[in-house]
């Protein structure tokens, strides 16, 4: 599995989980590179991959 792949799990696992919910922002991409420390274009496979389920 990808590094982009498990963040966007983490991330839905997150939203299953009520830590995010409808109309909630999900971090920032530059925030959320900081955050877990990985790439910006890390997160932005996450969050296209996500748009995308």
């Amino acid at each position: 599995m990808k590094l982009y792949e498990k963040f966007a799990n983490d991330i839905e696992r997150l939203i299953r989980q009520g830590v995010y919910r409808h109309g909630d922002r999900v971090p920032s991409v530059r925030q959320a590179s900081q955050q877990h420390r990985i790439s910006i274009t890390t997160v932005l496979h996450a969050y296209l991959l996500l748009e995308s389920r």
